[in-house]
C-alpha cells in the first residue's frame, strides 16, 4: 500500500471509531462531554479526509494534534491518576504512522501535559504515567521505541529511494550507451554498405580481358590481389576467354602491388582452368623486385611462359604457330 492509501484508511477507521464511541456514549450517558466531543471530532476527521483526498498534506499533522488533544481530554479521570489505559498509546501510535519521530515524542509530551493539568494540585500534578519511576521508565522506553522504529523505517525508505535513483540513473546510462551503440552500429552498417557498393562498382567496371588480336586476350591485373578479387578475376577471365574463343591469354601483373603464395595459387588455378578450355597462357610484367619477392617466398609458375611485355608473349605465340 502507498502512504496515501494508509493515511486514508487510518482516517476512515478513526471516523468509524469515533461514530461508534459517540453511539456507545449515547446508550450509556448522553449527558457526558464525550458525546459532543466525539461528534465534533468525527466532523473534523471527515473534513480532514476530504481535504487530504484533494492533496492537502497538513491533514496528517492536524489529525495527530486532534487525536492527542481528544485522548488527553476524554480519557476518564481514573485512567489519568489511578490506573493506566492502552488508549494513552493511541496518539503515539498514530504519530508513528502519520508523522515521524518528532511527532511521536511531541504527542507523548502533549498528552502528558494534558494529563498533568487534569491531575491538578490535589494530586500533586502526578499522573498514572509520572507517579512511579518504573512507570516513567516504561513510558519512556515505549516512546523511544516508537521513535526509533520510525527513524529506522525512514532510513530504510531513504536508502531504498537512493538505490532506486541510482538504479534509474544506471538504467538511463545503459539506455544511452545502447542508443549510442545502436547509432554506431547503424553508421557502421551504412559505411559497410557504401564500401560494398563501391566494391561492386569497381568489380563491374574492372575489365577482366582486352582483345588484342583475333584469339588473343590481355588480362591486366592492377592493384593488390586478395582472395575475393582473385576469384572474381578468374571467373571473369574464364567467361571472357570462352566468349571470345581465345587461344592465347596473357596475364599481365605489372600493375599489381603484391603477389603472395595465396595469390600465386589462385593465378595457378586460373592457368589450369584456361588450359582446360583450350587456351595457352603467358604471364608478363614480372619486375625485378617482384621476381626477387617470388623467389624469396618460393613461388614459381612452372610450365607457364613468362615474358617481360605482352608484345613478347604475342611474338612467342606467333613463332610457335609458325614452327608448328
Amino acid at each position: 500500500m502507498t502512504q496515501r492509501q494508509v493515511v486514508t484508511a487510518l482516517l476512515i477507521i478513526q471516523i468509524f471509531g469515533t461514530i461508534l464511541l459517540a453511539t456507545g456514549q449515547v446508550l450509556r450517558d448522553a449527558s457526558s462531554i464525550i458525546l459532543p466531543m466525539s461528534i465534533a471530532i468525527a466532523i473534523l476527521l471527515i473534513v480532514l479526509l476530504w481535504a487530504y483526498r484533494r492533496g492537502w498534506e497538513p491533514a496528517r499533522p492536524i489529525d495527530i494534534v486532534i487525536v492527542t488533544v481528544a485522548v488527553g481530554i476524554a480519557t476518564p479521570d481514573e485512567f489519568v491518576v489511578q490506573r493506566q489505559a492502552l488508549i494513552s498509546l493511541v496518539p503515539m501510535a498514530l504519530a508513528q504512522v502519520l508523522g515521524g519521530p518528532r511527532w511521536v515524542v511531541g504527542s507523548a509530551l502533549g498528552m502528558l501535559a494534558i494529563f498533568t493539568l487534569r491531575a491538578g494540585p490535589e494530586h500533586g500534578f502526578l499522573t498514572t504515567h509520572t507517579s512511579d519511576l518504573r512507570t516513567i521508565a516504561i513510558f519512556i522506553f515505549i516512546v523511544a521505541s516508537m521513535a526509533l522504529s520510525r527513524i529506522i523505517a525512514d532510513t530504510a525508505v531513504r536508502n531504498a529511494m537512493k538505490q532506486q535513483q541510482r538504479a534509474e540513473e544506471a538504467f538511463a546510462r545503459i539506455e544511452a550507451q545502447a542508443q549510442t551503440l545502436q547509432e554506431q552500429t547503424q553508421a557502421l552498417q551504412a559505411q559497410n554498405q557504401r564500401q560494398q557498393r563501391l566494391l561492386d562498382l569497381v568489380a563491374q567496371l574492372e575489365t577482366p580481358a582486352i582483345l588484342l588480336a583475333e584469339g588473343v586476350l590481355l588480362a591486366p591485373v592492377v592493384g593488390p590481389i586478395d582472395d575475393q578479387r582473385a576469384q572474381s578475376f578468374v571467373g571473369r577471365l574464364l567467361e571472357a576467354a570462352s566468349l571470345q574463343r581465345a587461344r592465347l591469354v596473357i596475364i599481365d601483373i605489372a600493375g599489381t602491388s603484391n603477389v603472395d603464395s595465396r595469390a600465386a595459387a589462385l593465378l595457378g588455378q586460373a592457368v589450369q582452368a584456361l588450359r582446360l578450355i583450350g587456351c595457352q597462357v603467358a604471364i608478363s610484367g614480372i619486375s625485378a623486385e617482384l621476381a626477387h619477392t617470388l623467389v624469396t617466398d618460393g613461388i614459381s609458375f612452372d610450365g607457364v611462359p613468362t615474358v617481360r611485355t605482352p608484345r613478347e608473349a604475342i611474338e612467342h605465340y606467333q613463332m610457335l604457330i609458325e614452327l608448328s
